[in-house]
């Protein structure tokens, strides 16, 4: 593809281009048949197709050959899109050089449509007509479907994605001094629907939720009020599921209640999600059988997830110490409680040979500790497939200790895979659960996040509320009582322990 590589470097911000020039390859490394159908389709389109049509002096006639080009790139793009959200991190190099090469055409395409946006002012002057409102609602909608393919790999969306998202809303509607209409309602609603997107926190849920996420991120953008910021309605506001957006910056926004008191606000923008996290609260709270609207239609514990990203409740409640160690980490339910089982030796030196199925992903770098939790990154070894919402223990080098985290943020930092993990409890067993066949389970002696009482992870849909099991505790029967569900989703169920009632 005679791309040039300088076009490359800005990209999707979590790798540089790959040697492997783009295939995606069969399992002997051979490019197939569909990837070079691929990589043809994007070199017609960006070496050939846009070129011409950028050419076109009618800006209608433009408009329309760019809207034929989406539609040929359309397969191409959402295969790409499916192998992203589906492949190990880090990326593959094959499947990383595709993502790249998707992530520069829609990039492209959201140039040309800009161009557009840019011939029409400087044309009509202060006379918008509908193709200018129509070209900006699809330069933003390419630059967040951008953003989305940046969270399918886990990496952060680039500063300048945002940069121009912003700058193209402002182009099109100044909040204070417009009434929204039919055009500019369109675009308000592409613009909140990408920072809701931002809010909701990606990098901390499941990568098999995404989709889910940003379908919810749509539909509660008709729920957002943006307004101009100004210092009587950053006083009237609430500092709860409030954002400040400065334009100029390259990021969605900030949180009012993480803004020092000092902070700028002159020219931005305030947004204001309290009927989002209103319509959430409906969907967390519905009958069944009720009606509601919007109808999220996603698991309440998914939802819970998105009131605490939105509603500002996942703040780190401790500082962090840096250092840069070198750990192990196992991954995965079942490998999980093997590694507990058998595979937590106290002599490291042993370990190499007695690894069977619960054996570490690779060789990870702890970045940061804190008393609730780490930081680590990804340095060598197997590919994973790692999410929030999975736990997995990480044992450093050198020391018998492990400990049992929860994945709680997974994203790509300059071609670098790192996790967020919050340590779950100090001391852990493996139980068999009675009358479950051979299932076993997590104890956890203590739950410091969420309490004091004690907790069970075990395999989803394995246990009922209010069921009390009598468990053995190194050698010792106990009778607890399933208490409330803490988390729940595809992998794992989290559960409390609560006494026996007397």
């Amino acid at each position: 593809m005679s791309i040039p590589l300088q076009r490359l470097r800005d990209l999707l911000p979590f790798s540089r281009h790959p040697a492997s020039g783009g295939f995606v390859s069969t399992a002997d490394g051979s490019p197939n048949a569909k990837s070079i159908a691929w990589h043809r389709v994007f070199a017609h389109i960006d070496d050939v197709l846009l070129p011409q049509i950028m050419r076109q002096r009618g800006l209608l006639q433009r408009f329309r050959q760019l809207e034929a080009a989406c539609q040929e790139a359309e397969p191409a793009l959402a295969e790409i899109e499916r192998q992203t959200s589906a492949a190990p991190l880090p990326l593959p190099p094959a499947v990383q050089a595709a993502t790249l090469q998707a992530d520069n055409l829609i990039k492209r395409l959201a140039q040309c449509y800009g161009d557009i946006v840019r011939s029409v002012i400087k044309r009509q002057g202060s006379e918008p007509v509908p193709l200018f409102y129509r070209a900006i609602q699809r330069a933003m909608a390419m630059l967040a479907r951008r953003q989305l393919l940046a969270h399918r790999a886990c990496a952060l969306p680039s500063t300048s994605s945002w940069q121009q998202l912003h700058a193209l809303y402002r182009t099109a509607h100044d909040p204070d001094l417009q009434a929204l209409n039919g055009d500019t309602a369109l675009i308000e609603h592409e613009y909140l629907g990408a920072l809701l997107l931002a809010y909701l926190d990606p990098q901390r849920l499941s990568r098999g939720d995404l989709d889910t996420v940003h379908r919810c991120a749509q539909q509660l953008a008709a729920y957002a009020v943006v307004s101009a910021a100004t210092a009587e309605a950053l006083a009237r506001q609430t500092t709860e599921a409030s954002f400040l957006v400065r334009p100029e910056d390259g990021h969605p926004g900030l949180p009012l209640s993480r803004l020092k008191a000092d902070s700028p606000f002159a020219g931005g923008l305030l947004i204001d999600c309290g009927q989002v996290l209103a319509a959430i609260d409906r969907n967390i709270s519905r009958q069944p059988g009720k009606p509601v609207q919007p109808d999220l239609a996603a698991p309440p514990a998914l939802l819970q997830s998105l009131r605490v990203a939105l509603g500002g409740c996942s703040a780190r409640r401790f500082g962090r110490a840096r250092f840069r160690p070198r750990a192990d980490l196992v991954g995965g339910l079942g490998a999980v409680i093997q590694f507990l089982d058998g595979n937590a030796y106290t002599r490291r030196a042993l370990d190499a040979p007695g690894w069977q199925n619960g054996r570490p992903t690779g060789e990870w770098s702890l970045l940061d500790e804190s008393p609730d939790g780490f930081l680590v990154r990804f340095v060598r070894g197997e590919q994973c497939r790692f999410s929030a919402g999975q736990v997995v223990v990480l044992q450093p080098r050198e020391s018998s200790r492990t400990h049992l985290c929860l994945v709680r943020r997974v994203v790509s930092v300059r071609s670098r895979l790192e996790l967020g993990l919050q340590l779950l409890s100090p001391q852990v067993s493996i139980v068999a659960l009675p009358g479950a066949g051979n299932s076993r389970a997590i104890f956890l002696h203590s739950l410091p996040a969420y309490g004091s009482h004690a907790g069970l992870i075990t395999a989803p849909r394995t246990l009922r509320g209010k069921q009390r099991l009598t468990l053995k505790i190194q050698g010792h029967p106990i009778e607890r009582q399933i208490g409330r569900t803490l988390e729940a989703n595809g992998e794992l169920e989290l559960v409390a322990l609560e006494p026996m009632p007397g």
